[in-house]
């Protein structure tokens, strides 16, 4: 039985089960091999279909209560969350077997001045997929149809695609799977404070 598990359990603690959650998405986002560096993102389409990819955490506020992520704007997820911009984030790490579960609402970041730091920032690698001359989805013929700007002095090509996406948490669910019993617990966007609750797992 897990050191946290267990004091979890004997002090019936929904605190705890929140805040070490909330801890291993904080070191999630330096860690590249983190199981919770990447997180299932779930938009709604305009025919109502629900599409599921996965996502990079750039930045987790517990302040704020928001997880931002980027991506190119001319992708599906930035057509659906301007569709409907409820959605969930899932993301599971195998050491503690925790499952945990955002539901928010999306807010897409365009103020040149912020992405602009963020694309600094950023390895010349990362800046490539974004330089991609097709948009993300086209169908093509061939694998050499796949063609890219070539980068410019200043570093900004393929900048006019990036943007950010804020999530704005509403609440979190998590889920501790174990064989002596599950432990599931709810957490509500209360004005800024997360009630929490059990629930049956």
């Amino acid at each position: 039985m897990s050191e946290i598990y267990k004091s979890i359990r004997e002090n019936d603690d929904l605190d705890l089960a929140l805040n070490y959650a909330l801890t291993k998405i904080r070191t999630a986002i330096k860690g590249r091999d983190d199981d919770l560096h990447i997180l299932n993102l779930v938009t709604i389409d305009k025919k109502n279909i629900p599409n599921t990819r996965n996502i990079v955490i750039r930045d987790f506020s517990e302040k704020k209560l928001t997880i931002r992520f980027h991506t190119d704007k001319r992708s599906s997820k930035i057509s659906d969350i301007q569709n409907n911009n409820k959605i969930s984030l899932l993301g599971y790490e195998r050491k503690d077997r925790l499952q945990i579960r955002f539901d928010a609402e999306a807010t897409i970041i365009d103020s040149d001045e912020f992405l602009l730091d963020i694309w600094k920032s950023m390895y010349p690698m990362s800046r490539e997929c974004y330089r991609v001359i097709e948009s993300p989805g086209s169908k093509i013929k061939s694998l050499e149809d796949i063609k890219f700007e070539e980068d410019d002095d200043q570093g900004l090509n393929g900048f006019e695609n990036f943007v950010a996406v804020s999530c704005d948490i509403q609440s979190i669910e998590v889920l501790y799977l174990h064989h002596a019993g599950h432990l599931r617990a709810s957490y509500i966007n209360n004005n800024g404070k997360l009630n929490g609750e059990w629930i049956v797992p």
